[in-house]
């Protein structure tokens, strides 16, 4: 399979407490290398952390992100783009919130 036929397959995240949260992406498999973008951005669109892997030759991530900051209340979202020799091949979002913030 060619690195432009790589899709993102699924997308789960799960917010741990107020500052971690559990990102597990499936691509398609393939045996080229990319790189995979994770950003996850607060309710004002400001991104809160992200974390890119080079050379990632898995089909299926699983990664606890650490956001700088105490998450507020409201929608927040992950955003996964996967890079071939620099280009966007693929990309997908979700959306999620953080039960803990928005009881507190």
């Amino acid at each position: 399979m060619s690195p432009g036929d790589i899709r993102v397959e699924s997308v789960g995240v799960q917010a741990i407490d107020l500052r971690r949260v559990d990102v597990a992406v499936d691509l398609t498999p393939s045996r080229a290398a990319v790189d995979v973008e994770m950003v996850i951005a607060g309710p004002d669109g400001h991104e809160l952390c992200s974390i890119r892997l080079v050379g990632n030759r898995q089909a299926t991530l699983d990664r606890i992100m650490h956001l700088r900051q105490d998450a507020q209340s409201g929608k927040h979202t992950l955003h996964v783009g996967v890079f071939h020799e620099g280009e966007l091949v693929a990309r997908a979002g979700r959306t999620f919130a953080f039960p803990l913030a928005e009881a507190g």
